[in-house]
């Protein structure tokens, strides 16, 4: 992970927006974030682990301390950061929760939390814009941008801390963590979470395959069992199937398979003998019982027949009646036909006599001819009134109108003289509020000097309080550290005394395991004549590493009370420069005095603002006069020139509109008249008269072509029915209409011939085909039936021995493809099971090729592990001139803490003994905890896949070095350009100043708060 900027405003001390270029200020690998002590060198790293995590850096701090306490409410606080992982480009904006004054009245409200998280196509140049922010918005959630940042980094917040950005108090963490800590560190660092999955894939491949063997070995005894139960094999040799080694037992199945297809045969012999004689037996049965069913038979076509020839002469006499009707039934409709038209024509005479009263008399009598050329005319005058009638209708409204637009332009030639005369004397009442500004801006100018001076009052007289409580305790830390120096000598002392009296008495350690006959460790010889005593009072091992952690702990103890003294004189000199020799008196007279002339430079802020105000809002008023005198004058023009254009349209309408008037009323003058005196629109009126003179005329024509119609069709009738009665055989029409039969009467008689006719032909055709059986023929039914059922059942007791059989060997070939197919099955599954287990076995440590018993997972984490240590190594011969050494142990750490391969030792060379990491004083403690951040980094960065850390912080323990040590940390940190990875130093030691250019700067203000700039 590469961070390329970050944008900060109101974090922590630091209430303005500053940005940062990450990029070009690690250009060489490494920057020094340096400042006083306080004044917000940490808050840039919390800056950006809040902007990842939405958390600060140390667990111990509070988020509370994002939001800026020397920023104005109205001032939003924000964290905005642009990084580069192996997934792309990214920028996270986020903000904290804080207080902020309340939109609607009084009080405040609380500003949630927020985040915004974008993919970006490449590096922005400069500061993102907060307006128009490039790239594609990721989320906008804070528990969804949380989850992507995570995923994107692939570290959570704990193990970033440990790997990227190392803060006060959490530095050595990894050093001093439990193996069970460190697994899980490593584990996601490195990426290893695929071994765990391919073991525990492997482990459920073992369960797998155990469970397919068990079953498989299951279905060969399933099938045993179903092959002995349905070939009947008896018990004893039951127990010689199951008891078969599987290579023999298809053979002994395929012989009892063969002694039931002999059963089979042997009973398909007697089926067929048993059918030969269920055949002819059904054969004689048949031949008897269909004799007795020919004569039965017979003697019942013959009486239907003579019933048949008795009915023939009722049934001729039906056939002549509807011989008539059928001729009848073509006469009825024509009649119908011909009594249809003579109503018509009546109507359409009554109808034509009803319209001619509807018209004038001289127009009623005219032929159709005359008609056409009557309606041409009224037609065409109204067509023109239609035209003419919207115009007729708005005559009344248009000249009210015409009226109305003569009062609004009178009105408006008053009203545009009133607004003149209000527009001339407004230069001189400007000219008044011009002189009210002038008066009160000199002294409002000089407001932000006086505020600047209240503020340099104000930083002079905290930096005074700051001197007098500094002083007081810089001298109780003076104390602490006279305390501190005294109890490391003790604690030295005691160690060296502890040390000397062990080393005085070792040989009597030594003489407590001498064994007679045994050789000494110290001069070889099997005889002990005088050996050494050991003393009651002899310090053990376990003593003397208690002394070393009290002497480690004082240490401790003293690097920090000296560490606490340089940070208080620190303060108390920059407290003491920023006085400038005034003391806290002086300096509050100082303030008071600033405040009384910012009071009255607020003052004549607030009149000439009110002065400027009253300025702009005359010349608005000013501004909105002319306009408005402008708007009345473009009106009155407008005005006049539409209404001018009005008079003439409108008389020139009346006069088109008179002139078809006269034209309808000489069309009407024939005694039709239309009174139009009181009429809203006389045009109107006179269309509608028109139009109905129209629609009577049409009306006419039609009853004369309708009543002309009428009497050709009841000509054309009459011929027809005359033409259909002569061709029908009937004299008259009555005749004719005598002969038809109602529909139920003539049904019926068809029904009755349609039946004798059919009942006719059936019997003769049957006693044909009976033709040829004797007069005296009988059948014997019983005796051949009798015979029948003795041989169905002789077959059928046969037939039912022969499925069973069959049943029996059907069941015992499947079962005996099973069983074939189950011990095939049963091979083929352990074959393919073997593989599996062995390398399950391997994986999860508990198969006996595996010799150290150690997990998959464990081993490749142990072997990343063991690259992290030789890579801290590396670094850490350099820092401390080859005297201690990184191992890694198999050890477990507690006795309830499982083997992880993971513990770790330091070597001391000067000793040659091993030591516990957190017996390690302050600076040894940097130094280790150091080397193994920039190993892992060193070894993750090789790795293909892992997490990318091409950016560290270090943020605590350079204090704790001494010179040449701190020398040597230097060095090493100073080659770490060449691996293109970027490490920023969090220190106010002078050396850290004078060996890094490329730094961020953090300055304190004298209103306490802080700013920072980039030097790169």
């Amino acid at each position: 992970m590469h961070l390329h900027s970050m944008t900060l405003q109101a974090i922590g001390p630091f209430p303005g927006r500053h940005h940062v270029d990450f990029a070009e200020l690690g250009a060489s690998g490494l920057f020094l974030l340096e400042g006083p002590t306080g004044a917000g060198k940490s808050t840039v790293i919390d800056a950006v682990v809040f902007a990842l995590y939405g958390k600060v850096a140390s667990e111990a701090a509070s988020e509370d301390r994002l939001r800026s306490a020397y920023a104005t409410p109205d001032v939003e606080s924000f964290v905005d950061l642009v990084l580069e992982t192996g997934s792309g480009i990214y920028r996270v904006r986020r903000s904290p929760a804080y207080e902020r004054p309340s939109k609607r009245g009084g009080g405040t409200t609380k500003q949630q939390a927020g985040v915004r998280l974008w993919r970006l196509q490449s590096v922005p140049e400069g500061a993102p814009d907060d307006d128009a922010p490039e790239g594609d918005l990721f989320s906008s959630r804070l528990d969804e941008a949380g989850a992507e940042l995570q995923r994107i980094i692939g570290l959570d917040r704990q193990q970033f801390v440990q790997t990227v950005v190392l803060p006060q108090g959490e530095f050595a963490s990894f050093l001093r963590a439990n193996p069970e800590d460190r697994r899980g560190l490593l584990q996601k660092v490195f990426g290893t979470e695929i071994y765990e999955r391919a073991q525990a894939e492997l482990a459920e491949m073992q369960r797998g395959a155990k469970r397919a063997v068990e079953a498989a070995d299951a279905a060969v005894h399933q099938g045993v069992t179903m092959f002995c139960r349905s070939a009947q094999v008896g018990p004893a040799d039951g127990e010689t199937f199951r008891d078969a080694a599987d290579a023999d037992l298809p053979g002994l199945v395929a012989a009892r398979v063969a002694e039931i297809e002999a059963e089979v045969e042997e009973h398909e012999g007697a089926e067929l003998a048993a059918n030969a004689g269920l055949v002819a037996a059904r054969d004689a049965h048949d031949v008897e019982r269909r004799l007795a069913e020919q004569l039965e038979q017979r003697a019942a076509l013959r009486a239907e027949k003579a019933a048949l020839d008795a009915a023939v002469p009722s049934v001729v006499e039906h056939r002549e009646v509807l011989e008539a009707a059928r001729r009848a039934e073509v006469v009825a409709p024509v009649r119908a036909g011909v009594e249809v038209a003579d109503r018509a024509h009546a109507t359409a005479q009554t109808e034509l006599a009803t319209v001619r009263t509807e018209l004038p008399e001289a127009v009623a009598a005219l032929d159709p001819t005359a008609l056409e050329e009557a309606r041409r005319e009224p037609a065409d005058a109204a067509a023109r009134l239609r035209h003419l009638e919207s115009d007729g209708a708005r005559l009344p409204d248009r000249e009210r109108d015409l009226r109305a637009g003569r009062a609004s332009l009178a009105d408006a030639d008053e009203n545009a003289d009133v607004l003149r005369a209000q527009n001339a004397g407004r230069p001189a009442r400007r000219a008044e509020h011009e002189a009210a500004v002038e008066e009160s801006s000199e002294l409002a100018a000089e407001l932000s000097l006086r505020q600047k001076a209240v503020l340099d009052a104000d930083a002079v007289l905290r930096a005074a309080r700051g001197v007098e409580e500094t002083a007081a305790a810089l001298e109780r830390a003076g104390d602490t550290l006279q305390v501190a120096r005294r109890a490391a000598a003790a604690a030295g002392e005691a160690e060296d005394a502890v040390r000397a009296a062990r080393i005085a008495g070792i040989a009597g350690e030594l003489a407590v395991d001498l064994r007679a006959d045994e050789k000494c460790p110290v001069c070889g010889s099997v005889e002990h004549p005088a050996p050494a005593a050991l003393t009651a009072d002899h310090p053990g091992a376990g003593q003397v590493e208690e002394a070393a952690r009290v002497t480690a702990d004082a240490q401790d103890h003293l690097a920090e009370a000296r560490a606490e003294v340089d940070r208080l004189s620190e303060r108390l000199e920059g407290h003491r420069a920023a006085t400038g020799g005034t003391d806290r008196v002086a300096a509050e007279d100082r303030l008071a005095e600033a405040r009384t002339a910012v009071t009255e430079a607020q003052h004549a802020v607030t009149v000439r603002d009110e002065a400027r105000a009253a300025l702009a809002e005359f010349d608005e008023e000013t501004a909105a006069l002319a306009e408005r005198l402008g708007d009345v004058d473009q009106y009155r023009a407008s005005l006049r020139s539409r209404l001018e254009a009005e008079e003439l349209a409108l008389e020139r309408d009346r006069a088109t509109i008179a002139t078809e008037l006269e034209r309808a009323a000489a069309l009407l003058g024939d005694g039709s008249p239309v009174d139009t005196v009181d009429a809203p629109n006389p045009v109107a009126v006179l269309a509608d008269a028109l139009d109905e003179r129209v629609t009577a005329i049409d009306a006419l024509r039609a009853a004369q072509a309708a009543c002309a119609a009428a009497e050709e069709a009841v000509a054309t009738r009459r011929t027809e029915l005359a033409e259909v009665v002569a061709s029908s055989g009937f004299a008259t029409v009555d005749d004719a209409l005598a002969a038809v039969l109602p529909e139920t009467e003539r049904l019926r008689v068809e029904k009755v011939v349609r039946d004798h006719d059919a009942a006719t032909v059936r019997v003769e055709t049957a006693l044909e085909a009976l033709a040829e059986l004797a007069d005296d023929a009988q059948a014997d039914v019983a005796s051949t039936q009798a015979a029948l059922r003795d041989a169905e059942s002789a077959y059928t007791a046969i037939s039912q021995r022969l499925a069973f059989v069959r049943r029996r060997l059907a069941d015992a070939r499947a079962d005996q493809d099973h069983l074939v197919d189950a011990l095939g099955a049963s091979a083929r599954t352990r074959t393919e099971a073997d593989p599996v287990l062995r390398m399950a076995g391997l994986a999860s440590g508990s198969s006996g090729d595996n010799a150290r018993a150690m997990s998959l997972a464990t081993y490749v984490l142990v072997r990343r592990f063991e690259d992290v240590v030789a890579a801290a190594n590396d670094r850490l011969s350099e820092m401390c001139d080859g005297r201690y050494e990184l191992v890694r142990s198999d050890d477990k750490e507690a006795v309830r803490t499982r083997k992880t391969g993971l513990a770790m030792k330091v070597v001391d060379h000067w000793t040659e003994a091993s030591r516990d990491p957190r017996t390690l004083s302050g600076g040894e403690t940097f130094q280790v905890s150091l080397c193994l951040a920039l190993g892992m980094a060193d070894v993750v960065t090789a790795e293909a896949g892992g997490v990318d850390l091409g950016t560290l912080f270090v943020d605590e323990g350079f204090g704790t070095l001494d010179p040449e040590s701190l020398e040597n940390v230097l060095d090493v940190l100073g080659r770490l350009r060449e691996g293109g990875r970027t490490i920023g130093v969090v220190s106010h030691v002078d050396a850290m100043k004078q060996s890094i250019a490329e730094r961020i700067q953090v300055s304190r203000l004298p209103s306490g708060a802080s700013t920072l700039t980039v030097r790169a």
